[in-house]
Parts: C-alpha cells; sequence; structure tokens
C-alpha cells in the first residue's frame, strides 16, 4: 500500500540546517540539490513532478549559477584592468601629454604647446592667447590643416616683443568665416607631476604641472 502525504507539500515551508554560525542569504549549490531531494519525496506519487517542470528547475538553477560565476569573472578582469591602467599610468610621470583643457602653464623659459580638433581641412583656423587677468596675450594663425587634430605652440612672446610673465595662460581656438569665429575643441601640453586612483580605486588620475587631473581617457597624445 502507498501512504500519501497527509498535507498538501508546500516547498517554501522547508527550513534548512545553517551550515555556518553565519546567517544565510544565499542558496547555494548543495541548497538546492537538499530541496530538490524534499520536493521528490514529498511529492504526491500519482501527480509527480513532471519531467519538463524538473527541467526548468535545473535551467533556472544553472543560469542563476552561471550569472553568478559570470559576475565573479567580469569583477576579477576589472580589477586587474584597474591594477594595469594604474602601472601605464605610473610610467607617464614626467612626460608632457596633450589633455583636454584650455589652460597651460608658461616657464621662465620655453613655450606653451597645445592642439586644436578640426572638425574640417581648413586654412582659416586661429589661436587666442590669454594672459592670468583675462587680457590677450598673443594671437596667430594655424595654417593649411587637414581634420583632425592640429598642433600648435606659442612661443611666450608678446605682440611688442617682450617675453610673456611666468604663470597660468587660457587658450581659445576657433575658424574664422566671415567675421564669425566657429570655436573649437583644446587640448593643451602639461607636464605629469603625479598620479593617483579615484575613489575606489576604479580609474588612475593624472596631476599636471597646473594642477589639473585627468584621467587617461582625456589624454589626446603623449609629447
Amino acid at each position: 500500500m502507498i501512504n500519501m502525504p497527509t498535507t498538501d507539500f508546500d516547498l517554501g515551508e522547508l527550513t534548512l540546517q545553517k551550515p555556518t554560525q553565519e546567517e544565510r542569504t544565499e542558496l547555494g549549490q548543495e541548497d538546492f540539490l537538499m530541496l530538490m531531494v524534499e520536493q521528490f519525496s514529498n511529492q504526491d506519487p500519482f501527480q509527480p513532478v513532471e519531467n519538463g517542470e524538473f527541467i526548468a528547475q535545473m535551467a533556472q538553477f544553472s543560469q542563476v549559477s552561471g550569472i553568478a560565476e559570470m559576475n565573479q569573472s567580469l569583477e576579477r578582469l576589472a580589477n586587474s584592468m584597474s591594477a594595469n591602467q594604474a602601472l601605464q599610468a605610473a610610467t607617464m610621470v614626467g612626460r608632457s601629454v596633450l589633455a583636454d583643457g584650455n589652460l597651460g602653464a608658461l616657464g621662465s623659459e620655453g613655450g606653451l604647446k597645445g592642439g586644436v580638433d578640426l572638425p574640417y581641412g581648413t586654412s582659416a583656423g586661429y589661436v587666442r592667447v590669454f594672459n592670468p587677468r583675462g587680457e590677450v596675450a598673443g594671437e596667430f594663425p594655424l595654417g593649411t590643416r587637414g581634420a583632425g587634430l592640429a598642433s600648435f605652440e606659442w612661443d611666450g612672446m608678446l605682440p611688442d616683443g617682450e617675453r610673456a610673465e611666468p604663470g597660468t595662460y587660457r587658450v581659445a581656438a576657433f575658424i574664422r568665416n566671415d567675421g564669425v569665429e566657429e570655436p573649437l575643441a583644446t587640448y593643451v601640453g602639461s607636464e605629469i607631476q603625479s598620479v593617483s586612483l579615484s575613489a575606489g580605486g576604479r580609474s588612475a588620475l593624472l596631476t599636471t604641472a597646473n594642477g589639473q587631473q585627468v584621467s587617461l581617457s582625456q589624454v589626446k597624445a603623449i609629447m
């Protein structure tokens, strides 16, 4: 004779013995198998779990397990990439780069290097330089250039032939057509003085000579 369960079986009423002293918040593979065994032990023999339902449950567990393993792999990959990025950034200390921005440091010697992003080839590109007081310190044409990055260097000389005082200067670039000035994106050359990690250590930040912090993705070129 087959003994029938006296009450309907509810999978949600099952309790699992805690494998550790800490409270469990997730079901692992062993927990899932224990639930499956309990389900089979308490099922109605005249209405057993169908093959399709059993396969669906196994597939669901495999999918969840696969997602968890994939997340762990992605986390390890992200950590590895962060460490590699920090090492790459460290090798740039002492080198000059072109990075997003419009502020550059002019020393007692040498000039101020930078670049502009030309949307198309033109001979009407200009660069204007402003001193720390906001006054125009110089303006010069870029000459005939093709589309893309066009580098330039201001020699630090004022229109009257005198040397400009050291300090932080602002650059602006534009294309002049029929008296209308079309602004352009600018990049300023600066020496990398140090490297630091952002909050969480996910990315490296480069600190330039003028105190600006830029990420590796903002670096347009290494000079």
